[in-house]
């Protein structure tokens, strides 16, 4: 009921609800404001009296911002504020939570107000919130001119003091197009316009984001150096790429600003204006500011990459078409415009075309790992891109990269529809190796069982090719716990289970050394495995099962697969004395009582005087 009152300005029932209906005058709402906020943000100074003097309402009582009853009336006339304090019944240095004063709050409202909390309420016009902001700060943002003129030829307010981020008064009232401000400051009060910010800005460079007014005149002054740079050597054209076009176009053609300035990143207004989407400042600045359109920055882009990387591939072709851009160049990667177009998720096929055709852009031409165009595409499943870059441009499916990749060897790792027609059309050697003398089908074996079927059954692909290094595509796939690939190529691929690579190492023993083992289980019960096949050191999988800590393993080895436990390796030890020094005490244990634990090393060294 009292807050109903308020809100309705019906003061005559708040004092009734009060005197007579017993209403705690301290209830607050949602905002946690009291009735007496609210009378004196409506500048009801009887209605305050009367709650202060009768209702005992508390004027030190804060809101959720912590604005106390005085904040309130600061904001309006002076009648409240002033004899609030006059009264001696609110404390004019009390702040929110912001460590705002009510002299930063009055900076909205009338002079009145500021001139009588300064001169009669002591406020302190140096006084800061928690983002360093004086009272001057706030009159200049609010564009209250009478307020800073005042404050600074009466208040002594300080035109040079710096908010946390080191603007001063004449920053932001550039930033905020406060001309007016901007030229009473430098002309009466000598305010310095090459005063720099935390970050090495200047007030033009702060003006020149969007405020050409001020920009304008600052420079038609002769108060502003338009070749400022900040702390990372950036000119204020730079900081203008994200404005308007009109700044920049004042900047350049009038302004004299350089379009090559670059800054310690070797950034241009170029390149900017491209990274922040700004098209037509990009158009405007390569055909009437001369700029210069293959201008490398960050990692070497150009604005044609960028404008590639953003997807804009309009502003690709008119970059090509009349800014002459080069689409052969290379980022710091390698990387041309037409990787950018191959490997845009949304098959920018057209694009492609577009940059081969009416472009010129070269279909072989390599990136920092070797790859072409056509391995991107093929890497992407971009089925439309192969074809048409086959079919129409001739693009070399032979191609290799630095890593003796070709073409199908990227498709071949999922892409099956890609793989497929390449093979089928008679365009890619199912057999062609890499570096490492693997052919297509080791590579395929981490992606798809179905792209090693179709290589299998129509591409004629080998199962028992092998790598340099004596890997099959059956070692692959284990290592890589492809156990659905695993399966059928033992059951329909005729995969030679027992197969070894150059250390002597079974297809079983390489599942176990990489721990995946589901596929050692399906091996040994399925693909008929020799579960005491050797390997390095003459361990058996049940070495590397025991070494690892695998107790599940193990015993199902034993009890399963029938793997020697008394087998030995190279320096004789058997699984328990591996279990044993690696004090794996359970599969000890379990061991006990199925192996003899008097069995010696080669160095004669018994269970016993392994300290077990």
């Amino acid at each position: 009921m009292l807050y109903w009152a308020a809100q309705k300005k019906k003061w005559d029932v708040v004092q009734w609800v009060v005197e007579y209906g017993k209403a705690n005058v301290e209830a607050k709402n949602n905002s946690a404001q009291t009735v007496l906020h609210c009378a004196a943000e409506d500048e009801k100074w009887d209605v305050v009296q009367w709650l202060v003097e009768h209702g005992k309402a508390n004027v030190e009582a804060k809101d959720n911002d912590g604005r106390t009853v005085l904040h309130y009336a600061a904001r309006g006339t002076l009648n409240v504020a002033q004899r609030l304090m006059e009264h001696g019944l609110a404390n004019v240095e009390a702040t929110d939570d912001d460590a705002q004063v009510v002299l930063l709050g009055a900076a909205t409202s009338s002079l009145d107000v500021i001139k009588w909390l300064v001169k009669y309420g002591k406020a302190n016009v140096e006084a800061k919130n928690k983002f360093g902001q004086t009272v001057l700060h706030y009159a200049t943002l609010w564009n209250k001119l009478d307020v800073v003129q005042w404050l600074v030829e009466h208040g002594k307010a300080n035109v040079k003091a710096k908010d946390n981020d080191g603007r001063t008064v004449l920053h932001c009232a550039a930033n905020e197009n406060k001309w007016h401000v901007v030229q009473w400051l430098v002309e009466h009060r000598k305010a310095n316009v090459d005063a720099k910010d935390n970050e090495g800005c200047t007030v033009l460079h702060y003006a020149a984001r969007g405020n050409l007014n001020v920009a304008q005149r600052l420079m038609e002054h002769g108060l502003a150096n338009v070749e400022a740079t900040d702390d990372d050597a950036q000119v204020v054209l730079l900081g203008a790429a994200t404005s308007s076009l009109d700044v920049i176009k004042w900047l350049v053609k009038y302004g004299k600003a350089n379009v090559e300035a670059k800054n310690k990143f070797g950034q241009t207004v170029l390149h900017w204006a491209a990274e922040d989407k700004k098209w037509d400042v990009v158009q405007w600045l390569v055909k009437h500011g001369k700029a210069n359109v293959d201008a490398t920055g960050y990692n070497g882009w150009t604005v044609l990459h960028w404008a590639a990387q953003k997807e804009k591939w309009d502003i690709v072709q008119w970059l090509v078409e009349h800014g002459k851009a080069n689409v052969e160049a290379k980022d710091n990667d390698g990387k041309t415009v037409l990787y950018w177009a191959a490997e845009d998720e949304d098959k920018k096929w057209d694009v492609v075309q577009w940059l081969v055709e009416q472009g010129k852009a070269n279909v072989e031409d390599t990136y920092s790992n070797g790859r072409t165009v056509l391995h991107w595409a093929a890497q992407k499943g971009k089925w439309d891109i192969v074809q048409w870059l086959v079919e129409h441009r001739k693009a070399n499916v032979d191609a290799k990269d630095n890593n003796g990749w070709t073409v199908l060897h990227y498709a071949a790792r999922g892409n099956l529809n890609v793989a497929q027609w390449l093979v089928e059309h008679g365009l890619a050697n199912v057999e062609a190796t890499d570096d490492d003398a693997q052919v297509v089908l080791l590579g395929a074996a981490a992606s798809s069982l179905d792209v090693i079927k179709w290589l299998v059954e129509h591409g004629k692909a080998n199962v028992e090719a092998k790598n340099n290094f004596g890997q099959t595509v059956l070692h692959w796939a284990a290592e890589d716990e492809k156990l659905d690939v695993v399966q059928w190529l033992v059951e329909h691929g005729k995969a030679n289970v027992e197969a070894k690579d150059n250390d002597g190492r079974t297809v079983l023993y390489w599942a176990a050394q990489k721990k995946k083992w589901d596929v050692v289980q399906w091996l040994v019960k399925h693909g008929k495995a020799n579960v005491d096949a050797t390997g390095y050191n003459g361990w058996t999988v049940l070495h590397w099962a025991a070494q690892k800590g695998k107790w599940d393993i193990v015993q199902w080895l034993v009890k399963h697969g029938k793997a020697n436990v008394e087998a030995k390796d190279n320096d004789g030890r058997t699984v328990l004395h591996w279990a044993a020094q690696e004090e794996k005490w359970d599969i000890v244990q379990w061991l006990h009582g199925e192996i003899n634990v008097e069995a010696t090393n080669n160095d004669g060294a018994a269970l016993g005087s392994l300290g077990f």
